[in-house]
């Protein structure tokens, strides 16, 4: 049976897994030689070298992965490798002084770069290769080690690299600062990285390995079955939510593959903003972009449109941060128009029989006021925000033709419509059903009601 890097890597792993470490150095060895610039194994023998007993030779290999990462457009490994020279107690001050040289906001080396592509380990190897070859033990460790940090060869580095999500917006001191903050967290496949339901306190970025995202979706008869939702590979950040919202995690996200990722808690992040307003902007700015992305994503008011078309339609909308407690559509008042929930929460109460009746609960991506705008009508509804929000606006004169324009928009609002109708009338009658005043006149109704009087069906 023909076998490729790929197979050895795993039989290193499957060695590895079994205790048996210098069996799975002497099969990255191999690999080394097959694929010189697969960087993701450099670190690998970087780890098994430290499992073995031999930290100076793994940091040497750390910091010539460090280096490498940082010239040529993959900072986020660039800074695994970082944490774990400073876990060698060796010194990587110099390497993250080049790091935020490179990547930190005003470089001159960030634009439009691309990022350095895999190894290929589909490549096929000699049937009859010798796994457990005969080698001195030193040799193994030193002439492995010495082979994963020589980088000399490599020349052709790119002249302009990716910028890096959040930092490459930030100056180089509060950058360096960012960093620290990191903790490395190393998983291997398997893995649970979020449960969906739990409280979000943290931010991730992906360095290393891939993750799948999964929701558990209802099934009839009170089953859930878990829905794929996404896979991310490096360079992805997750978790973001838990900056801006309370809510527990919408979803579960799993290692697919050995993960190194770096996590930011949100009371670090927190503490850092008070400290630094440039990291304060960045992450405001950060947050809002993720937060309308995802919309434009996902939103079936966006989904009729092509990707450039959504950027022109969301232009139309105007951004307003309100706090907790704002009325921002009154019951039998004329709709200004429509809104969007950007970021934040909001409820909907129905003034019936004297009092408000919450009659819905709203979160990021809920859209209100189409009601009044299809039908022409005053707003059905009180509309007021429970947590501090964002709501991104569109008046009732650019709404009007946008829809008459767009057939499948006017039926997605007109089955929303219909349904909060039906919803709000279902949400009354709840409501008066447990009125005191209303039971008893359906007792006195009961009274006057014989045998005779009752159809049964």
């Amino acid at each position: 049976m023909t076998r490729t890097l790929q197979d050895l890597k795993d039989e290193a792993r499957a060695r590895l897994a079994a205790g048996q470490a210098l069996h799975a150095l002497k099969i990255e060895r191999l690999l080394l030689e097959a694929a010189p610039l697969d960087f993701d194994l450099r670190l690998e023998i970087g780890d098994r070298l430290v499992r073995l007993g031999t930290d100076k030779l793994a940091g040497a290999v750390y910091t010539a992965v460090a280096d490498h990462d940082i010239k040529s457009g993959n900072p986020l490994r660039a800074m695994v490798a970082l944490k774990l020279v400073d876990m060698m107690g060796l010194s990587a001050a110099p390497l993250v002084s080049a790091l935020a040289a490179r990547y930190a906001a005003g470089s001159e080396a960030l634009g439009r770069g691309v990022r350095p592509a895999p190894e290929d380990l589909s490549a096929k190897v000699r049937d009859d290769l010798d796994l457990d070859y005969a080698i001195d033990q030193k040799e193994l460790l030193e002439g492995t080690a010495r082979m994963a940090a020589y980088t000399e060869n490599i020349k052709n580095y790119p002249a302009v690299v990716p910028p890096v999500a959040i930092f490459s917006t930030l100056p180089r001191d509060p950058f360096v600062k960012l960093f620290e903050r990191l903790k490395l967290r190393r998983h291997k496949e398997g893995d649970v990285i979020i449960r969906e339901g739990t409280q979000g306190d943290a931010i991730y970025f992906l360095a290393r390995g891939e993750v799948g995202v999964t929701k558990a979706i209802p099934k009839p008869g009170g089953e859930r079955h878990e829905v794929r939702l996404a896979r991310l590979g490096p360079g992805s950040l997750f978790g973001e939510m838990a900056l801006v919202s309370a809510d527990p995690r919408g979803a579960s996200v799993t290692c697919e593959a050995p993960c190194d990722l770096l996590e930011l808690k949100k009371e670090q992040i927190e503490a850092l903003a008070a400290e630094l307003p440039p990291l304060a902007a960045a992450m405001a700015r950060f947050t809002q972009e993720r937060l309308i992305s995802n919309l434009l994503a996902t939103n079936p008011l966006f989904q009729p449109f092509d990707d450039e078309s959504k950027k022109q339609l969301l232009t139309r909308f105007t951004g307003h941060e309100v706090p907790g407690g704002t009325i921002f559509l009154e019951q039998e008042t004329t709709g200004p128009g429509l809104y969007v929930i950007l970021q934040g929460r909001a409820e909907v109460l129905k003034w019936d029989a004297g009092g408000y009746v919450k009659v819905a609960d709203l979160g990021p991506g809920d859209v209100v006021g189409e009601i009044s705008l299809l039908h022409e009508q005053p707003v059905t509804a009180t509309v007021r925000t429970t947590t501090p929000a964002t709501l991104l606006f569109l008046a009732r004169e650019l709404f009007v033709p946008l829809v008459e324009a767009v057939p499948d928009l006017l039926a997605h609002f007109a089955r929303l419509a219909e349904e909060r109708l039906d919803d709000t009338e279902f949400k009354l009658m709840q409501n008066l059903v447990v009125d005191d005043d209303f039971v008893e006149s359906l007792e006195e109704a009961d009274d006057e009601l014989s045998g005779d009087d009752l159809v049964f069906i």
